[in-house]
């Protein structure tokens, strides 16, 4: 049972029930995009081009479409002259235009009778291509006569967070140390692939594809058609591990333009490569900064400057970050981050984004502070990590902190903003030194624990942060429906792509409800049922979903009690209560009556409807200003020195994630989110073609991942549970601190093993470089 701070008891919260679809999942009969067929479906492949830039000067399709089997062909030429953007600037552009931007880019489509008449298709359109000049590194992008991948220019506007006077607490500071670290870009990798599905009614299109986001998808084809969002139904299906890839996706544009122009329903499914080298990746990024501390070990001063790599369709100025938020009590900070186009496959987020990253090159800073200084890295970050009630520096000295008020009427119910609503990031780095038993194998900066032979044993912490959810583009919201047999429906717009969610909002309901989670079913998917949502980004379902789940059930249970106090049980709405099903006056239990009951008895003075339906009565406070998940992890690792072989012997994850709606659903977040993050920190990295962009390991063959052998047999699992006042019963988001946490503890680890900083990921042969081997 989760601790509850609260002091209400609690039923089925913290609860480590199977989730919903466990049953469906182990027999294999979950049906995913790949699975779906509708009938009279044409199949449908894209021709894709073969140059990292280049215009379009002429395009034939003749040949194409005299094929027979063949239903048609859409080129730009189809395509309306709109430009969609996917959410946080995923992608920005038509859905097809002129201009190819890289290797792998849509340029045409093809609709028939099958899959292989379709690609005979694809290969008989002729596409006469003029060449132009590319660029594939960010730093390049941004050179005065760097060739231009989009209209707008390369360089997005840095984005700039300061306090405080940052050369002047350098000035100041008794110890200074500066650092640099680059990040290649890591992929995806997802197991399963993914598919579109897109029928055309007269004006009405329905689409169905594996997505976290369906009301983004919705948006994204209404912006990018030219339609109405009453004219869209999206129907979002399973995806199986997404981490933040299957969202809106422009393939999906594509199917839906296809399918419009051949009258009929069309499918588009991506092979493995196309998933690894067409779609998108996370952001190939570099930080140089310098950090400045006293004497004692406070922080002074904080200076980032951060570039990433937008590719060919990305648009973000920001990477989404707020890992600055974590050491904001330096006194002074400033941190400037800018987004670049280039010609590599189109980049946006990926679990952890930002913070993965920008977060890893902060704690490599305050290692290189700490190393000055002769201080513990625990220690160093039990005196500088924020703390409950402290300021969030990051929102609260940008412009984005005018749009930020709190309501008069709120002003009572709502905590602070721009402080942090609660923390336990405190406990998870004392609880957890002692069980990983830290304060034994420490020994000290550049230091093995272990040598035997060539191989270095060593240990390292690091720390990890992400938000609760946004509220960018709009709130999100859900419905409860309560049956007249006391049954109960669920619709809130989520993703299905693993993390449970179905499972943990239906525990939020049959909290609220005093039902069993069994009477409740929850449907993620469809936009014509489900109220607009972002979906599950930004570890938004947990936090800001739940939050609206509890608020429109919590409204479905007043209904339930108001009306029973008026006519079936003598009292106040406030004096009766539901339990197992039962509603009951509080202090005179005798006086009961079953909800199935009290919802099949319809008596034409009571005025109850049929179903009872409960929507969100609260309004919810801005998430971003007040709300963060945290991690610590510690880790141990051996590294050859002759092979340069890195292997993780010693894990353990600890979180706070508030409130533990389902624990093991939660363990399952935490361990997959270091293992990513392990893998991103020893092997995995994109690898693209020097000369022309393309990338060269689009598959598991050449692209590697962390396997079960991999990664530690003894992983452990700490929570510590702060509570927060919004969360639904305290809760927090979960999945994304994990893996900004893997890559600070793994590195400083190695750092003690072999006495030198790596990039990520730190492969055997940078390993061997570092230490001048090679």
């Amino acid at each position: 049972m989760a601790k509850n701070n609260s002091k209400i008891p609690l039923s089925v919260v913290g609860k480590s029930l199977p989730i919903k679809d466990a049953r469906e999942k182990v027999t294999g009969s979950l049906k995913y995009a790949i699975d779906h067929k509708v009938p009279d479906m044409a199949y449908g492949k894209i021709l894709r081009s073969p140059h990292a830039h280049a215009r379009i000067k002429g395009i034939d399709c003749t040949r194409a479409e005299a094929l027979p089997g063949v239903f048609g062909v859409v080129t730009y030429k189809d395509a309306p002259d709109l430009i969609w953007e996917a959410h946080w600037h995923n992608y920005r552009g038509h859905i097809l235009d002129d201009r190819a931007r890289f290797v792998g880019d849509e340029v045409a489509a093809v609709a028939a009778v099958d899959e292989d008449i379709a690609k005979q298709a694809v290969k008989l359109i002729e596409v006469d291509y003029e060449i132009l000049p590319d660029v594939f590194d960010p730093e390049d992008a941004l050179k005065p006569d760097a060739p231009q991948v989009i209209a707008e220019g390369n360089a997005r506007e840095p984005f700039i967070v300061s306090w405080g006077d940052v050369d002047e607490g350098i000035k100041a500071s008794d110890i200074v140390a500066e650092g640099s670290m680059n990040f290649e870009s890591q992929h995806y990798a997802p197991i399963g692939r993914n598919a579109c599905i897109a029928e055309w009614s007269g004006d009405r299109v329905t689409m169905w594809s594996s997505s976290q986001t369906p009301s983004e998808c919705r948006d994204g084809i209404a912006m990018g058609l030219g339609v109405p969002l009453s004219k869209v139904r999206v129907i979002s299906m399973p995806s199986g591990c997404s981490q933040g890839m299957w969202w809106s996706n422009n393939f999906q544009l594509v199917t839906v333009l296809l399918a419009k122009k051949v009258r009929r329903p069309v499918k588009i499914e991506l092979d493995q490569r196309e998933c690894f080298a067409t779609v998108k990746r996370r952001h190939l990024e570099r930080s140089r900064g310098r950090i400045g501390c006293s004497k004692d070990g406070s922080l002074v001063s904080i200076e980032v400057d951060h570039i990433f790599d937008n590719g060919g369709y990305g648009f973000k100025d920001d990477p989404g970050y707020l890992c600055a938020d974590m050491w904001g009590k330096s006194l002074n900070g400033r941190f400037a981050v800018q987004g670049v186009s280039t010609n590599l496959v189109t980049a946006g987020c990926m679990r952890g984004v930002g913070d993965v990253t920008l977060g890893a090159f902060l704690e490599r800073l305050l290692d290189m502070a700490a190393i000055k200084l002769e201080m513990d890295p625990l220690e160093f970050r039990l005196k500088n990590h924020i703390r409950a009630g402290d300021p969030l520096q990051q929102l609260y000295n940008t412009e984005l902190a005018e749009d930020y008020q709190i309501p008069p009427e709120c002003k009572d119910k709502w905590p602070q903003l721009f402080h942090l609503s609660c923390e336990a990031l405190h406990e998870c780095l004392t609880k957890g030194a002692e069980l990983f038993g830290w304060k034994e194998k420490w020994k000290g900066w550049g230091k093995p624990l272990a040598v035997e032979g060539q191989k270095r044993r060593a240990v390292g912490v690091g720390t990890g942060t992400h938000c609760c959810g946004t509220e960018e583009d709009g709130g999100t919201s859900a419905i409860v429906r309560v049956h007249s047999d006391g049954s109960v429906s669920l619709s809130c717009s989520m993703g299905r792509h693993g993390q449970g969610s179905e499972t943990t909002q239906a525990q939020i309901v049959a909290e609220a409800l005093g039902i069993s989670p069994d009477q409740i079913d929850v449907e993620a998917g469809d936009t014509e049922v489900c109220p607009w949502s972002h979906g599950s980004v930004a570890s938004n379902t947990a936090y800001r979903a739940g939050f609206t789940t509890k608020s429109a059930s919590m409204d479905a249970r007043y209904q339930i009690l108001e009306i029973a106090a008026r006519h079936y049980i003598k009292g106040e709405p406030e004096q009766l209560d539901i339990k197992d099903g039962i509603i009951f006056h509080k202090e005179h239990p005798e006086q009961n009556m079953p909800l199935a009951e009290f919802m099949s008895t319809h008596q034409p003075d009571t005025l109850a409807p049929p179903v009872i339906i409960g929507r969100p009565t609260e309004r919810m406070p801005p998430t971003i200003t007040l709300a963060r998940q945290f991690a610590a992890h510690f880790a141990e690792v051996e590294v050859d020195t002759e092979t340069g072989q890195i292997k993780l012997l010693n894990y353990l994850a600890t979180q706070d994630s508030g409130t533990m709606l389902n624990p093991k659903v939660l363990e399952n977040q935490v361990s997959g989110g270091a293992i990513i993050g392990s893998g991103f920190a020893l092997v995995e990295g994109m690898v693209f073609d020097e000369k022309t962009g393309e990338v060269l390991n689009p598959n598991f063959l050449d692209y590697k991942v962390l396997r079960a052998p991999d990664f530690p047999t003894q992983f452990e699992t700490l929570f510590c549970e702060s509570y927060d006042p919004v969360g639904p019963y305290g809760a927090k988001g979960a999945g994304e601190s994990p893996i900004a946490a893997s890559i600070p503890a793994i590195a400083q680890a190695v750092y003690n093993a072999i006495g030198t900083w790596l990039d990520v990921p730190m492969t055997p042969e940078r390993v061997l470089r570092g230490l001048g081997k090679i």
